[in-house]
């Protein structure tokens, strides 16, 4: 319920902070002309020659900015230790991406000293602008300019628990404006004449959807927001939104992330990392390959069908760690080890080959899903793609990690691996899925690298 009024006032909090950070870019250069000299014997190049790392800057902490939602908890009253920590991560990141992107470029010319600056003034700038923005809420709060005022229609009882959420959600952008039973709708219109309100929530039942349909093209007449809470549909996990295919209205649940811009930029990321994992481990890829040619039998790419998004099929591809008959071993060593499971997850797999065991601890075998993720058929985070078999197996509710694209890495990846139990890995795909944001993806990713490095439950 997050109104528009909040999302346009978030802008202008995120434009006062770059305006900040554009400021911590300068002081940043005018620190290191004046320290340099005295440290390393010279100072910066022509600022000319700095200024177009404006452009990356902004980019660089706008995006950051939204991921980590910096202002999103304004109004809740939080630790000052809390507020900084978010301050630092919020820097670190960013800088070390700019740090980076920097380096792919090969500027070179740009001061490590600089960089330092940048760092220390942001992360002080970032901190009073957080203060400054809390100041500009609590202007706006007094003077009643960001809020929905809220009119709730019901059952006392039901609608005075609506009420106390609102009140206590302040930082939502919300405000009561009272409670009208549900038997008095009638004096609805009349309220609204009388007294500023900006939304009317409906808590009804099935029953009452026909007494309140004139209301509610009365009250879109007069340009009020209606909202009926749909406690009266049954869904556990979903979300819901509204949309519109020409005239026709819908109310759309689902569960899987379906925010188009967030997906747009996860599949430019998949894209950036995939085509950049392909470069890096080109060589050594090659190196894999003859290995793999001379340990046994058989091609250097494993190449199976798997399952996607939704049920669909494509062709998933490994380095083959495997002998050439490995397929046929499996569905015996399944009845063998795991008869009323779903997969097969051995310690001392005797279908591995000596460089195959090499390949899965470091789990090296895995670089081909790179193409995968630049063809579009998974991506570098998500449930891990499962077998047409495995999925056959599949209760209703375990099909639900189908509504995301699989990936390289995900969650229990960085949790156990391959010691989790298939219920486990299966809770942990579906929380991903529940609580996906970019943040938990670079979460994932940096965790993913500990966790590859020091073959964290690898088998």
């Amino acid at each position: 319920m997050i109104s528009q009024k909040n999302k346009i006032l978030s802008n202008y909090l995120y434009f006062v902070d770059l305006i900040f950070i554009t400021g911590a870019y300068f002081l940043a250069y005018l620190t290191a002309n004046i320290l340099d000299p005295l440290i390393v014997g010279f100072g910066l190049l022509p600022i000319y020659d700095y200024i177009w790392m404006l452009i990356p800057i902004a980019l660089i902490f706008y995006f950051y900015l939204i991921i980590f939602s910096f202002h999103k908890d304004l109004f809740i009253k939080k630790n000052i230790i809390v507020q900084l920590l978010k301050s630092f991560e919020l820097t670190f990141v960013a800088v070390l991406t700019l740090y980076g992107i920097l380096f792919m470029l090969r500027v070179h010319y740009v001061s490590r000293l600089f960089i330092g600056y940048f760092a220390i003034y942001v992360f002080m700038f970032l901190v009073i602008s957080n203060f400054i923005s809390k100041k500009i809420l609590k202007l706006f709060k007094r003077r009643d300019y960001s809020f929905r005022t809220i009119l709730i229609v019901g059952d006392i009882d039901s609608s005075d628990k609506i009420e106390k959420i609102i009140q206590n959600n302040e930082h939502l952008g919300l405000k009561s404006a009272g409670i009208i039973n549900k038997a008095n709708i009638g004096i609805i219109p009349d309220f609204v004449v009388k007294n500023p309100v900006d939304e009317v929530i409906f808590d009804i039942n099935e029953n009452d959807l026909n007494n309140i349909k004139e209301l509610t093209l009365l009250l879109e007449e007069m340009g009020i927001t209606v909202k009926i809470i749909t406690k009266f549909i049954p869904f556990k996990y979903s979300k819901i939104s509204f949309e519109k295919i020409d005239d026709l209205p819908m109310l759309s649940f689902y569960t899987a992330p379906e925010d188009e811009i967030l997906l747009l930029i996860k599949r430019i990321i998949d894209i950036i990392v995939s085509f950049a994992g392909i470069l890096i481990f080109f060589i050594p890829s090659i190196i894999i390959a003859v290995l793999i040619k001379f340990s046994s039998k058989g091609n250097i790419l494993y190449k199976s069908k798997r399952v996607g998004l939704h049920g669909r099929l494509f062709t998933f591809y490994k380095f083959r760690t495997m002998i050439k008959a490995s397929d046929i071993m499996r569905e015996e060593l399944r009845k063998k080890f795991n008869p009323d499971g779903i997969e097969i997850k051995l310690k001392d797999d005797p279908r591995l080959t000596w460089i195959g065991k090499i390949l899965r601890k470091t789990s090296l075998d895995e670089i081909p899903q790179f193409y995968n993720v630049l063809r579009g058929d998974m991506s570098i985070v998500g449930p891990r793609p499962p077998m047409i078999d495995e999925v056959a197996k599949y209760s209703l509710s375990q099909r639900r990690r189908l509504s995301m694209k699989p990936g390289i890495t995900c969650l229990w990846q960085i949790s156990g691996r391959s010691r989790l139990s298939f219920e486990d890995r299966v809770f942990l795909d579906l929380k991903y899925i529940d609580n996906w944001s970019l943040k938990l993806d670079f979460i994932i990713l940096f965790k993913t690298i500990p966790a590859v490095i020091f073959a964290k439950g690898a088998i």
